[in-house]
């Protein structure tokens, strides 16, 4: 015949289980979400923009912009400016704050732009 003394520790163990899984998963839980290890929630669009010389206003042709960093991961995202500067940033997850480089006659510009469904950018080089 058991004791009751037995029947308790027994219980207390299987409390004290339940107790650090249940844990374990709230922690997990938390850190993630504070990590932002969750799928953006923002939509994703296309974002125009327009490289112009700044002392006369003239296009600036053929520069290389790319994402250097921002909101969410845009890995090997980059565009090239037309005749008339314009460039188009496909798949760019919004809204979103981004660091762009650009790349253009032997000379680099790094600036910090906020993203939203209906920007166009106009740089100045």
């Amino acid at each position: 015949m058991e004791k009751s003394g037995d029947v308790t520790k027994q219980s207390r163990k299987g409390w004290l289980g339940i107790t650090v899984i249940l844990s374990c998963f709230l922690i997990g839980y938390w850190l993630i979400k504070q990590n932002n290890f969750y799928m953006p929630s923002g939509t994703t669009a296309s974002v125009k923009g327009m490289l112009y010389k700044s002392a006369t206003g003239a296009p600036v042709e053929g520069a290389i912009v790319m994402i250097a960093g921002g909101s969410y991961e845009h890995p090997d995202i980059a565009a090239q400016s037309d005749e008339q500067g314009t460039f188009y940033l496909p798949n760019i997850q919004l809204p979103g704050t981004y660091t762009l480089l650009i790349n253009y006659s032997n000379e680099s510009k790094r600036l910090t732009v906020n993203l939203t469904k209906d920007s166009v950018l106009k740089i100045p080089l």
